[in-house]
């Protein structure tokens, strides 16, 4: 049985909708890690962790790649505890709405889920890409978009002849991955022949949570990859044997603000439990993220009895630092001063020199 799923007559050509053009956020770089402040709402859950972290001043570690995770991990921090205050009053004003008063008005509730639409376009940015769209925490720059290609299942690989299917990224067409793919293969061997031939291209290809064949991006790749990614085969599998738009099922997010609405009763009572398990997944990707900055935050504390070979150490990587006029190093290393005294740091020159 042969599949022909793609649109054979459309171009390859990126496509455009206002729903798209709102999810192209990029990350940006992360900022040199700062003391964590302790500006939040009083029932923030997180507020014990940040106070902890914030009273740990003195000589942190110079290893910038745990500043940079230190540094992301707070800002994840600050996106979650906006959010969860942003669905808390939504949770009130659509709880309020329902009630024979009927207060705020629907323009109002209008307003407040578009605020947080819009603070939940700006999670990739906020949090370095430390966040994806399923509020899982990932290495900074990490976070990714996962998908499926129809027409590209394990079944529809397993069976008709040998091909070799071609897949472009971007429309650039010269530079096509190639896929040979032939009876006999096992599932597995499928998966690891897309995965060498996609990632230098940025893509993986892995099995998905439903044992298919599944494909990720950088999330800041997304829109290029969900635009323009074209595939054609040898005309058994694609029986055209030109290259035309993939057909890509993306994996959704947990939270989809874009489909909330309050024009009426029965829609209110949809968006409040919906609301209401964002809220949910929130708190729970708060916790997450607490634990994720203290233990950065005490990895940063070298142990206290080896404080005199730190320190030493430290002062021939600034130097050498230094001396390279490496300055963006030497702003990630500057974190590391905070909070040092003038006592502390002549007992520590004491116990190097001794």
């Amino acid at each position: 049985m042969q599949l022909a799923l793609i649109d054979s007559g459309r171009p390859v050509a990126p496509r455009t909708t206002p729903e798209r053009v709102a999810t192209t956020a990029r990350s940006e770089p992360a900022p040199p890690v700062t003391p964590v402040e302790a500006v939040r709402a009083p029932d923030s859950p997180l507020q014990s962790t940040r106070q902890a972290a914030s009273l740990r001043g003195g000589l942190t570690g110079v290893d910038t790649q745990l500043n940079q995770r230190v540094a992301t991990a707070q800002r994840t921090v600050e996106f979650l505890d906006r959010a969860a205050g942003q669905l808390q009053g939504l949770r009130s004003a659509l709880t309020s709405q329902l009630t024979p008063a009927g207060e705020p008005s629907t323009a109002d509730l209008a307003r407040q889920m578009r605020r947080f639409e819009a603070l939940w376009r700006e999670r990739p940015a906020a949090t370095g890409g430390t966040l994806d769209g399923r509020l899982a925490q990932v290495a900074p720059g990490d976070a990714r978009q996962t998908f499926t290609v129809r027409g590209l299942s394990l079944a529809a690989l397993r069976t008709a002849d040998a091909e070799t299917l071609y897949l472009a990224v971007g429309g650039r067409t010269q530079h096509a991955a190639a896929v040979t793919i032939e009876p006999g293969l096992s599932d597995e061997a499928i998966v690891q022949r897309f995965d060498r031939a996609l990632a230098p291209n940025g893509i993986r290809a892995a099995r998905d949570a439903n044992g298919e064949l599944g494909f990720s991006v950088p999330e800041t790749a997304w829109s290029t990859t969900r635009d323009a990614l074209a595939i054609k085969g040898e005309g058994r599998r694609f029986p055209t044997g030109q290259f035309a738009t993939a057909r890509i099922v993306a994996e959704e997010p947990v939270i989809r603000p874009d489909r909330w609405s309050a024009d009426n009763p029965p829609a209110r009572r949809d968006t409040l439990q919906k609301v209401v398990d964002a809220l949910e997944a929130i708190r729970n990707a708060q916790r997450s993220a607490a634990q994720a900055l203290m233990t950065g935050m005490e990895s940063l504390q070298p142990p206290s009895q080896a404080d005199a070979t730190w320190s030493t150490e430290f002062v021939r990587t600034f130097e050498a630092t230094a001396a390279r006029g490496d300055y963006q190093s030497l702003s990630a290393l500057s974190p590391a001063l905070l909070g040092i005294h003038r006592e502390r740091v002549v007992a520590l020159l004491r116990a190097a020199a001794g």
